[in-house]
């Protein structure tokens, strides 16, 4: 069978079910119809015939159901089935023009606005694919930002843009003329120097960060990535402890005799709440950007592992040779770090921390200070509960398959999709009508049963994701707001986890590969992969059209 004569016998099937499912009064109309179809020329035409009567008798079937009594009458002719089209019509365009109007007056809400640019994140990926991973390209809102704070000379809106700049050398720019205008905000410096890890402004701004903060450990750890990096830049990667520079080595040691490791996130934190109220900034991305940043540089974590394994070694190496009491003090710096680091850092360096209580506990049970004894062991059991929390709070994060935030972010995405799905169906609806009425008089537009059946569903379908993407967002919106007002952050981990889930392009979470940000680009490239199907299959439809259409010219001379 051709694919032309299918079309034919599809049509035909079509308009038969169509008869099977309708009243009994329209039953002559569309055994009519159907004879009608064997005079129709062309079979797409016959499938386009085929679609419009069986629109019109799907349509009397479904007011046949809602409303029992309105078929009793029989219809014997075409002209008194479509008379009862006529209010049906009508009924049809009013329930059309309802739904948008309500769709609309979600707009009005400044809640549904904001969570309509949050279902809109999803597509940010699949429209904007960069292939620049040092992420040099500038975010025009932020630079919006940042030309007002240098013009009202605001030293926190520009250490608020600096902490989110995606452009290194405007990250650095902003940090220096933030602390030029305020040096209470020195500590930004550490901030933009955990983000982009190697500049030249890196041997200014250590100096100034140990000067302005000297017992934090957080400078020294910068300085001994830079070191790694040089190390790694020049291709001469230490093979063991000994191999280490000098310089390295007293960062590491300086780090670790601190008294306290501070990522600035408490200060960060309260400076972006003020920043957004000042600047009405209602953008909840720009608000918990760096909710989930460590705040430690990245060498830093595999630098601490590796000096602390040797400094326990070395104290090993001490208690064996009968000197207790520097193998005491050594182990005491690597618990005390273990600390320091809290729950995030200190998961990395938690076994080695642990190792060294436990040392302590013995030390102590040698010396017959059981309390002492019983102290270590509490602690080294401490960063045990703090390593297995750490690590079931990162298995939440990456499968979030039963989380209320990850769900809801899908409805959100969802949603969010369904409003352009079925809004950009109304208007090619629309568009369709004006184009086959030849005039912009209202009066003139008959849309076809198939054209208003699509407008239908489609308001119905638009007001429904409206009202689900409303209800669905409110209750983040109002932790955001709340954070703003009284400065509560109980709730900011689950309100980060939503948004971090809608950035997501719909369909990533389903990929197999593993990796979000591997599914995440499988979803971008099946994406284009489809659209560039779809116009050439478009293409290729117009090109058949055009030469089974086109005017034969007379083989006769």
């Amino acid at each position: 069978m051709t694919p032309l004569a299918f079309s034919r016998s599809v049509a035909i099937a079509l308009l038969r079910f169509a008869i099977w499912i309708a009243p009994q009064d329209t039953h002559d109309w569309g055994r009519g119809m159907l004879s009608e179809l064997n005079h129709v020329e062309g079979n797409w035409s016959a499938l386009i015939w085929s679609l419009g009567s069986a629109g019109v008798l799907a349509k009397h079937a479904v007011l046949a159901v809602i409303l029992p009594g309105s078929h009793r009458r029989t219809v014997s002719t075409a002209s008194e089935l479509f008379e009862k089209e006529i209010p049906m019509r009508k009924a049809t365009l009013a329930v059309i023009a309802s739904c948008v109007a309500a769709s609309l007056l979600f707009f009005l809400a400044p809640t549904f606005r904001q969570a309509f640019r949050v279902s809109l994140a999803q597509w940010h990926d699949i429209f904007h694919v960069r292939f620049d991973i040092d992420g040099q390209k500038s975010d025009p809102e932020l630079q919006a930002l940042a030309r007002r704070a240098e013009q009202n000379h605001d030293a926190e809106g520009l250490a608020f843009v600096a902490a989110r700049q995606p452009n290194k050398a405007e990250a650095i720019r902003l940090a220096d003329e933030a602390v030029r205008l305020d040096s209470n905000l020195t500590w930004i410096y550490a901030v933009v120097a955990v983000q982009w890890s190697f500049f030249p402004e890196l041997d200014r701004w250590v100096p100034a960060l140990q000067r302005f903060d000297q017992t934090n450990a957080l400078s020294y750890l910068i300085t001994a990535e830079k070191i790694d990096i040089d190390q790694v830049g020049g291709k001469k990667i230490p093979r063991s402890m000994e191999e280490e520079p000098v310089a390295w080595k007293d960062a590491m040691e300086a780090a670790f005799r601190s008294g306290k490791l501070d990522t600035y996130s408490s200060q960060l934190k309260e400076l972006d709440r003020r920043v957004l109220l000042r600047y009405r900034i209602d953008n909840p991305f720009q608000a918990l950007d760096r909710h989930y940043w460590y705040g430690v540089p990245s060498y830093a974590v595999w630098d601490s592992y590796r000096y602390a394994k040797s400094l326990i070694e070395a104290a090993d190496t001490l208690e064996a040779q009968g000197d207790p009491k520097p193998a005491r003090e050594i182990y005491l710096s690597v618990a005390r770090f273990g600390q320091l680091s809290g729950p995030d850092g200190g998961f990395f360096i938690g076994r080695e921390a642990k190792e060294a209580c436990k040392r302590l506990a013995t030390l102590s049970e040698k010396d017959g200070n059981k309390t002492e004894a019983s102290f270590y062991t509490s602690l080294a059991d401490q960063f045990d509960k703090k390593a297995e929390m750490q690590r079931a709070s990162w298995r939440s994060r990456s499968r979030g398959g039963s989380s209320v935030p990850h769900w809801n972010a899908f409805l959100v995405r969802v949603s969010g999709f369904l409003v352009l799905f079925c809004s950009g169906i109304l208007v090619i609806c629309t568009l369709g009508v004006v184009v086959r009425s030849r005039s912009m008089d209202f009066s003139s537009f008959r849309p076809s049963p198939l054209t208003l059946g699509l407008a239908f569903a489609s308001a119905i379908g638009t007001l429904l994701s409206s009202a689900v993407l409303f209800v669905t967002y409110w209750p983040y919106s109002q932790l955001l707001q709340r954070f703003l007002r009284t400065s509560d952050d109980i709730h900011l981990s689950e309100l980060s986890a939503f948004l971090g889930d809608t950035q997501l392009p719909l369909g990533s979470e389903f990929s197999q590969a593993g990796s979000w940000y591997v599914g995440t680009w499988n979803v971008v490239f099946f994406f284009w992969f489809a659209v560039t199907v779809l116009c050439a299959f478009a293409l290729l439809i117009a090109f058949v059209r055009h030469f089974r259409t086109r005017p034969r010219t007379s083989a006769a001379a």
